[in-house]
């Protein structure tokens, strides 16, 4: 029986180290199921974008703090082309800088010292392009995900 007892921890400490512990190195903390007041939310913009400006605007309808941040797009044309993505309550950006976007690879945010969208305050999405565009060029299919906690 001491050594059935002894398989099982042994087999529980290799599964919990296989498949339990990837969230312990996580870049973004992993809250438990059982916490409140988490939200993630996927933005998809459609569409091709070559110009500077807020592409999507909503009222929050709580206050929240952005625990993360990321971005990316599906594809690109034009000469020497440059995407930033910047996410604002009203006239304060979450990001310590806009993220940089790059085609087909996800870019986190780095946020800002205190990244608290306003209960009621309008949320914009900015891009700000560089590089130059031809009629149909630009920046296709660009994904922002945010994870939000209620304050």
């Amino acid at each position: 029986m001491k050594k059935l007892c002894s398989l099982l921890s042994l087999m529980t400490l290799v599964a919990f180290v296989a498949f339990g512990a990837s969230g312990l190195f996580a870049a973004t903390a992993n809250p438990s199921p059982a916490s409140p007041g988490y939200t993630p939310m996927v933005i998809p913009i459609m569409g091709t974008y070559s110009s500077n400006q807020s592409v999507v605007k909503w009222k929050a309808p709580a206050g929240y703090r952005v625990v993360h941040a990321s971005a990316t797009a599906r594809a690109v044309t034009g000469t020497s082309p440059t995407l930033t993505v910047d996410l604002k309550s009203g006239a304060t950006s979450m990001f310590s800088s806009p993220i940089s976007v790059t085609a087909g690879t996800i870019t986190d945010a780095v946020l800002g010292t205190a990244p608290n969208i306003a209960d009621e305050s309008t949320v914009s999405v900015d891009f700000a392009k560089g590089g130059s565009y031809s009629s149909g060029q630009g920046w296709k299919d660009i994904t922002l995900f945010l994870f939000l906690k209620r304050r």
